[in-house]
């Protein structure tokens, strides 16, 4: 792939939009290299090779941001972009102003995080893995009976963008994953389980602690009972806490709170929040998979306090969002909207273990399902099917199934009295949310009568 050819396109473009009436506009190349394979049964069930790319194109006239994609480059797709776009703006009516922008002092911003081990990503390296996988998690147990998914995947590529304020920005990356699903069973009860794991080079990846961890987390399930319904001190697993917190993201949003569709509009400076909690935007943290030194919209980044000690501090801010609230980007501009990249909730002083010791008695959640149904971003209200343990006397007991927990996240957020120290990471909004263990205390849950 000669990028340059592609760049010199991109030009061609932004020097013809003035014929097409647009005042400002912007470019953005993507080319995606990835790989996948399923295994199943001992086979390989599925295997994707594949390259992808395209050009989006954005372009003000008359106040408003037209857009227009295409996969095909050639002298005519320069006309049917800037065509569409500029028709685009005429069926719009956004009171919003969008805007384009380059940093006078750093207008060429490069981002490169290529691992170097990329080419170790062949079909028969992870045929062999995803074999030894299957076959590690049936050994660990006579109570597994079905190793339901395994998937390998990588991906690389560059995204390049330019626009006629003289920003052009180049990225690059690459990253490997695993992902596994089983099932167990025992005297009719059958449960299921899975595992996730990422990361750059796939040979740092441990077949048998990735499926001993699969089958640690999924055989205690086979005795799990619901329990009374009634108001319990939990410990919110860090996955689970991960998944929450991911599920009112939104929240955070200038834009959702500019609509009025965030409780936390009007609320930056206020106490929203534990004295225990502080959340930070680390876009270049060390321990991310990726790291992002400049926003989409070419703004440059810096770490950041979104919640500190309880205060909420600043919500997520794009040039557009910024402009309407009379400030500066929080340089969370990402895919034409607002996002974060790497938020880290930040540890506390206790072990999972210390965690189980200041609740005594509750319940230890470490799964939550139904996000897409249960939650409403807008007031913070969920009701979320639940997985975990009891909590007795200090110590992880008996596995929990079949209860809901239901509450509001901004009171969640009020009622977090132990922060843990067991940081996970799962990827969730730009790059990765990662997350210890939290104490919350009098959480509504339902289950048996």
């Amino acid at each position: 792939m000669d990028i340059k050819y592609y760049e010199n396109y991109m030009k061609e473009i932004l020097d013809k939009t003035s014929e097409y009436g647009f005042e400002e506009a912007e470019v953005k190349y993507t080319n995606s290299t990835s790989m996948s394979l399923a295994i199943l049964d001992g086979e390989v069930s599925s295997y994707e090779n594949s390259v992808e790319q395209g050009i989006s194109f954005r372009g003000k006239k008359n106040g408003q941001i037209g857009r227009a994609a295409t996969s095909v480059f050639d002298e005519n797709t320069i006309d049917f972009l800037l065509k569409n776009a500029a028709e685009s703006t005429e069926l719009l009516n956004d009171e919003d102003e969008g805007f384009f922008y380059a940093d006078k002092e750093h207008p060429v911003l490069t981002n490169i995080e290529l691992s170097g081990t990329y080419d170790k990503n062949t079909y028969n390296k992870f045929k062999e893995i995803g074999l030894s996988i299957e076959s590690k998690i049936k050994s660990l147990s006579p109570l597994v009976t079905a190793v339901d998914d395994i998937s390998l995947s990588c991906s690389m590529g560059p995204t390049v963008i330019m626009n006629t304020k003289g920003l052009h920005t180049y990225q690059d990356a690459d990253y490997v994953s695993v992902i596994a699903a089983a099932r167990c069973e025992d005297q009719g009860i059958v449960k299921s389980g899975e595992n996730y794991w990422s990361g750059k080079d796939i040979d740092g990846f441990d077949v048998n602690a990735f499926s001993k961890e699969l089958v640690d987390k999924m055989l205690p399930k086979l005795e799990a009972k619901s329990i009374p319904s009634g108001t319990y001190d939990i410990v919110l697993g860090n996955e689970a806490m991960i998944n929450l917190f991911a599920g009112f993201l939104s929240s955070f949003s200038a834009y959702e709170m500019s609509k009025g569709l965030s409780m936390l509009k009007d609320k930056e400076g206020s106490k929203i929040a534990s004295d225990l909690l502080t959340v930070t935007e680390d876009p270049m943290n060390e321990k991310a998979l990726f790291h992002f030194p400049f926003d989409d919209e070419g703004v440059i980044t810096a770490k950041k306090a979104i919640i500190e000690k309880g205060v909420f501090k600043t919500a997520f801010y794009n040039l557009k969002t910024a402009n309407m609230a009379g400030r500066e980007s929080t340089a969370n501009g990402f895919n034409s909207s607002t996002g974060a990249s790497n938020l880290i909730i930040q540890p506390g002083e206790y072990d999972l273990e210390g965690l189980f010791g200041f609740v005594k008695d509750g319940v230890y959640i470490t799964d939550i399902s139904g996000l897409h149904a249960g939650l409403n971003p807008i007031t913070g209200d969920f009701s979320l099917l639940a997985e975990g343990y009891l909590i007795k006397d200090s110590k992880k007991g008996r596995a929990v199934e079949q209860i809901t927990v239901a509450d509001n996240f901004f009171e969640v957020l009020k009622k977090i009295n132990a922060v843990g120290n067991d940081m996970k990471r799962l990827p969730e909004c730009e790059g990765e949310i990662i997350s210890p263990s939290v104490a919350i205390g009098d959480i509504a849950i339902a289950g048996e009568a």
